[in-house]
């Protein structure tokens, strides 16, 4: 049985470090879906899943798994968080207990985070995750401090030219980009776990900032830089591309899937019978 290295929630005991740890505590909005998959052999039963009160130590929720045969030898399990109070929690599965998060609704603290929405088009790529359960596929969500500084900006251009005998240059072909850092953290930083989640979940063909498409730039991957020496906190620099030409199947169904659309999204009105859209 095996917590899926997607799932966007830290369990403690998977850092080991001598370092003073870090003071940030993980944020989510109350809207967030906070998705746990657990991926078990097909004769194991459901782990045993508890979301505590990180102060009172209260039972707040017992989870109930939905459960989802991948093959003939391996299960998921997996459960999705959404709508909770504003307060802190941690979470059990098993024997292992998560760093406290916190669920706010002050737009003060979450206009100081970006949310990160990842997913992949099948279940291909890996087996330590699922991501299309009976067809539909599902995106977990990781809420981090930071985001796209101006200064972040650089323009890029794919080109072919061609000089003519005068030295006149002319444009045969071209595509501008733009490239932007990302930058993960504030003035106390966040824990290394960040930085290595955020490296994974860019492995997904799916990864959406802010509900806007991203690629990684290349083969770049999570800079680090530490604040203050002997604490494990750490702020994070990420280089991305926008995606700007994608496949409007695959958008539109990821509109609905990260829940970027209103209720009345391609409804069918009873009165005419006629299909309405409404982004």
């Amino acid at each position: 049985m095996k917590l899926s290295p997607f799932t966007p929630l830290n369990f403690a005991g998977s850092n080991v470090s001598d370092g003073l740890a870090s003071r940030y505590t993980q944020v989510f909005a109350p809207t967030d879906q906070i998705m746990i998959q657990v991926v078990a052999d097909a004769e194991e039963t459901a782990p045993t899943g508890t979301l505590y009160d990180a102060y009172t130590d209260e039972v707040v929720d017992t989870i109930t798994w939905n459960e989802w045969e991948i093959n003939e030898d391996k299960v998921i399990y997996f459960h999705v968080f959404c709508g909770l109070s504003d307060g802190f929690y941690k979470l059990t599965i098993e024997d292992k207990t998560s760093d406290v998060f916190r669920v706010t609704s002050d737009e003060g603290i979450l206009s100081r985070t970006t949310l990160l929405q990842y997913a992949n088009k099948d279940n291909k790529q890996r087996d330590d995750v699922v991501f299309i359960i009976d067809g539909v596929r599902y995106f977990f969500d990781f809420r981090v401090p930071g985001g796209f500084k101006d200064s972040g900006w650089e323009f890029g251009v794919e080109n072919e030219q061609f000089t003519t005998q005068y030295q006149d240059v002319v444009e045969l072909y071209a595509s501008d980009y733009i490239t932007k850092t990302f930058t993960m953290g504030n003035s106390i930083g966040v824990p290394v776990w960040f930085g290595a989640l955020l490296n994974r979940l860019l492995t997904c063909q799916f990864v959406y900032v802010n509900a806007e498409r991203y690629v990684r730039e290349g083969g770049s991957v999570p800079s680090m830089e530490s604040l203050i020496e002997g604490l494990d906190s750490f702020v994070f620099t990420q280089q991305l591309r926008k995606t700007v030409r994608i496949d409007a199947d695959y958008e539109d169904e990821n509109q609905v899937a990260t829940r970027r659309v209103d209720e009345d999204y391609n409804r069918i009105d009873d009165d005419t019978n006629i299909r309405i859209l409404e982004i």
